[in-house]
């Protein structure tokens, strides 16, 4: 019931695309998972054994068979996201491509000072909501290049440009994929109470249990579910409140077949007979 409402709840025409690891029995395991940009809802996930380009392909056909085809997908720029939707616009996280270069500067660069010496001039190439400036500081970082041992890097992000400027600036298209990393640090708490899935269909049926329990667990910051986007009256609902304010849930519930009440029951024996 649940997942028919998200199919037609929810259009899915701007994506974010992330997949969380897992080892299952000393093999890894990658729950994707597809949400929604508008609502932040989870309209696709699949624990697949890999993360190759025919992984993604898969969850590709998914969608499609859902008629939720996306326009636009915002990932973290693992290369095989490029075959999930061919047609798709694809726009990277331009977070994920900051932290990048001080990755990069580390691998090529053995002491501080040199990477100190070029981390910001780097990093600015960026920060800023005006496309033409981040066209004239990487021209300028371009002429430099050579000279500071960084032309690898600038080639790149060359090659990644139309996927990282397309959010400058722009009041529509995320710039970055904030809104699915706290999906998984909420999944994190969940899995982290877990300790582990013993085996991949165990693994499923926990994943299950907590798209369901998240998408009614009331948020700390608006006190609303995600549920309710879509489904207003998802509050009114026996599992909304059993979820959410389970001791209130149980001292409302009918005297239907005549078992006793909370109170009953915490009464001793003899004020009860």
């Amino acid at each position: 019931m649940v997942s028919q409402w998200l199919v037609e709840g929810v259009k899915a025409h701007m994506v974010y695309v992330d997949e969380q690891w897992l080892k299952i029995r000393g093999r890894w395991q990658y729950w994707f998972v597809v949400l929604d940009v508008p609502t932040e809802l989870p309209v696709l996930a699949a624990l697949l054994p890999s993360r190759s380009q025919w992984a993604c392909r898969w969850v590709g056909a998914q969608l499609c068979q859902l008629k939720n085809i996306p326009r636009v997908l915002i990932t973290d720029g693992l290369q095989a996201y490029a075959s999930l939707v061919p047609a798709a616009k694809h726009v990277l996280c331009r977070f994920h491509q900051q932290q990048g270069v001080t990755h990069w500067l580390q691998r090529h660069f053995a002491t501080e000072a040199e990477i100190n010496a070029r981390k910001p001039a780097m990093k600015r190439v960026l920060q800023t909501r005006d496309q033409r400036t981040v066209r004239r500081r990487l021209a300028r970082l371009k002429a430099r290049a050579a000279e500071w041992g960084i032309t690898p890097w600038v080639v790149g992000v060359e090659e990644k440009l139309p996927q990282l400027i397309c959010s400058v600036g722009s009041v529509r298209v995320p710039s970055t994929t904030n809104a699915i990393e706290r999906f998984f640090r909420a999944f994190e708490r969940f899995y982290t109470t877990r300790q582990g899935f013993h085996s991949v269909l165990s693994a499923q049926r926990e994943l299950l249990l907590f798209l369901v329990v998240y998408l009614f667990t009331q948020r700390a910051t608006d006190g609303h579910a995600p549920i309710e986007v879509i489904v207003p009256e998802a509050r009114r609902m026996p599992l909304y409140r059993l979820i959410n304010d389970p001791f209130r849930a149980l001292q409302e519930r009918g005297n239907v077949k005549g078992t006793p009440t909370i109170a009953d029951l915490l009464q001793p024996k003899a004020a009860t007979a």
